[in-house]
């Protein structure tokens, strides 16, 4: 009797039970199964035996089931109803692609594009929820699976069962306000002589990046002030506090300071980083390649066009991600 009330009957049990109940014979059941009179006599005392009761009267006809068995019968068409919706629900979000899925984006990416980023993939994700932050912590939440997808500069090389696609090209720039420039050609090596640097902190990539740059320049910065907010960093440069190295992409969260700063090329734009999407293989299905496909239309139709409006020496070509799936 334990056995009987630990395991349930299969769905296929559930169906032909289901096709006898609304049989007027056995017969008339074969039939509408495709199988002989014999074998559902035989499925019946097997679904009987399985229970341990009675589900149909014997000798009557049509066919006349039990208390046990109307009850059967009822439930029976609830649960494979509910399996019907099921198997539809599951071919349509492999259809459309309909899936939660929780997307990790570096501050600026979620600045620039975060909420345009979740209008265009409304009718692809049944619910989409964006995090936003530096990279290390966006990393730690990937990698204990709080996230789903990880937009950022760091392409985790060494984290196996993951698929990888560079999105764009983010070079950097330094920018200053017009009064620390002075009359001559603009020069980084003599900017850095006359004025402080405003810089993000180590805690971010970005600002780690720029010290690197700085070396491979050759040049020696006076770093007064640090941050990790690009608004704050904007507000020091407009007012004349001194000049910053930044990405195009935070450049682009702060549209409204580019009248009265002036942004410089750096070193004929050859220092960028590179933003990856990452995912992790066969978990999403085609879901990654959407988002990959919706950021990079919201940046060069959108984003690029508006920071080469602004900034006259930019081109389209500087922020070419040079390929798309990587590491695959």
């Amino acid at each position: 009797m334990a056995d009987r009330e630990t395991r349930p009957l299969d769905t296929a049990a559930l169906h032909v039970f289901v096709t006898i109940a609304e049989s007027s014979s056995l017969t008339d059941a074969a039939g509408r199964l495709g199988v002989s009179q014999s074998a559902i006599s035989q499925s019946l005392k097997q679904i009987e035996s399985h229970i341990g009761v009675a589900l149909v009267i014997r000798r009557t006809t049509p066919i006349k089931l039990t208390p046990a068995g109307e009850v059967l019968k009822k439930n029976a068409n609830g649960i494979l109803g509910d399996l019907r919706r099921l198997n539809a629900t599951v071919r349509e979000a492999a259809r459309k692609g309909v899936v939660k899925c929780r997307v990790g984006l570096v501050t600026s990416c979620s600045e620039v594009f975060g909420s345009k980023l979740i209008a265009s993939l409304k009718d692809q994700a049944e619910s989409l929820t964006l995090k936003s932050g530096l990279t290390p912590p966006l990393i730690e939440a990937f990698l204990s699976r709080e996230i789903d997808i990880l937009i950022s500069e760091d392409p985790l090389t060494g984290v196996e069962g993951l698929e990888r696609f560079k999105v764009f090209r983010d070079p950097m720039v330094v920018v200053s306000s017009p009064a620390l420039l002075g009359d001559g050609p603009a020069s980084l090596s003599a900017l850095a002589e006359r004025a402080s640097m405003i810089k993000y902190s180590r805690a971010s990539n970005i600002g780690t990046y720029s010290e690197v740059i700085l070396r491979r320049m050759r040049i020696q910065a006076n770093v007064r002030y640090e941050t990790d907010d690009t608004h704050t960093l904007m507000n020091f440069v407009r007012d004349g506090h001194g000049w910053a190295m930044l990405s195009t992409l935070c450049l682009a969260q702060a549209f409204y300071h580019l009248d009265r700063v002036q942004v410089l090329e750096l070193d004929r734009s050859k220092h960028a980083r590179a933003i990856y999407l990452i995912a992790r293989k066969d978990e999403l299905g085609s879901i990654p390649k959407q988002i990959l496909e919706a950021v990079q239309s919201l940046f060069f139709e959108n984003i690029c066009p508006q920071l080469i409006g602004n900034v006259p020496w930019m081109t389209s070509t500087i922020f070419a991600p040079d390929g798309g799936a990587i590491d695959n």
